[in-house]
């Protein structure tokens, strides 16, 4: 199968390594000519791709069985209303709209968030892939939903995974990122205090866009740890303490669930992400009722 990557990122080249190593012929694509020679040199084929070209993105998804869009705003580009204003529509929405109208009918996969819920679903006891999502006007939630919507008009050939924060190898300790909000960021962040922390290992990411590939899954799915993480303010507050730091401030400009999120549709599926929960928070998350 021949397989487009958008984005040879932090997921997107997890992803190649693994469709690789499978047999599979892989492109990948990068914004930056420096990466070029590497990503050549790693997975065979790369080139050269902005997803806001349409004649290029076109040209290239036209080759292709399958598309997987792995392409993200980076966090430098998050921490304002005016920065996420900037970036996401091109690199969210005109991505997903160049690739849905471009020739042929490889299928899809696309990674979104589940800022998507924001704290549209608060009310339910669980936030499943049936729950109402926000109306925020935030630009990141707002483009990842315009985005989500190109993607399933579609129809049967796309999934898209609504995804935690991802982590792995290669990305600073969530110990170290807090301490940047405080040294680059004065302490203030955009999101809320009070929503779970869910997070996203970088492998069981790029195993469930393989799962995806081959099981060909169609439409929305929640992509994360099944078990309840700490709120946002309690893990990264308690690790401000440690570095003798104060609170973080929360600006509540992307709110996020309060409530458990659900992956059984993923698991029921046949896929079941069991890296993505660091036990270490276990301690930090308030017992039920609480």
């Amino acid at each position: 199968m021949k397989v487009l990557i958008i984005g040879a990122g932090f997921v997107g080249s997890a992803v190649a390594d693994r469709l690789k190593a499978l047999g599979h012929e892989v492109t990948v694509t990068t914004t930056t000519e420096a990466k070029i020679e590497g990503l050549s040199e790693r997975f065979g084929n790369a080139v050269i791709l902005r997803g806001n070209d349409r004649e290029a993105v076109h040209a290239a998804v036209a080759q292709a069985d399958a598309v997987v869009v792995s392409a993200g705003p980076s966090a430098a580009q998050s921490m304002t209303p005016e920065g996420r204003a900037k970036t996401y529509k091109e690199i969210l929405v005109d991505t997903a709209e160049n690739v849905v109208s471009a020739p042929g009918t490889p299928y899809l996969v696309a990674l979104s968030s589940l800022s998507v819920y924001g704290s549209a679903a608060n009310h339910l006891d669980v936030v499943d892939e049936t729950a109402p999502t926000t109306e925020s006007g935030d630009p990141s939630p707002a483009n990842f939903l315009l985005m989500e919507k190109a993607y399933l008009s579609a129809g049967d050939r796309v999934s898209v995974f609504r995804c935690g924060d991802i982590f792995g190898a290669g990305d600073p300790p969530i110990a170290d990122k807090v301490k940047m909000a405080h040294d680059y960021l004065g302490g203030s962040v955009p999101f809320s205090g009070d929503a779970l922390l869910y997070r996203l290992y970088v492998e069981d990411c790029a195993d469930a866009v393989v799962h995806a590939l081959e099981e060909r899954l169609v439409g929305v799915y929640n992509l994360t740890h099944a078990e309840v993480g700490p709120t946002n303010a309690t893990l990264f507050d308690t690790l401000s303490a440690q570095q003798g730091l104060p609170a973080l401030e929360y600006r509540n400009e992307i709110e996020g669930p309060t409530k458990p999120i659900s992956v059984q549709k993923l698991i029921d599926s046949g896929f079941t992400p069991s890296r993505s929960f660091d036990p270490a928070y276990r301690d930090l998350v308030a017992p039920a009722g609480s």
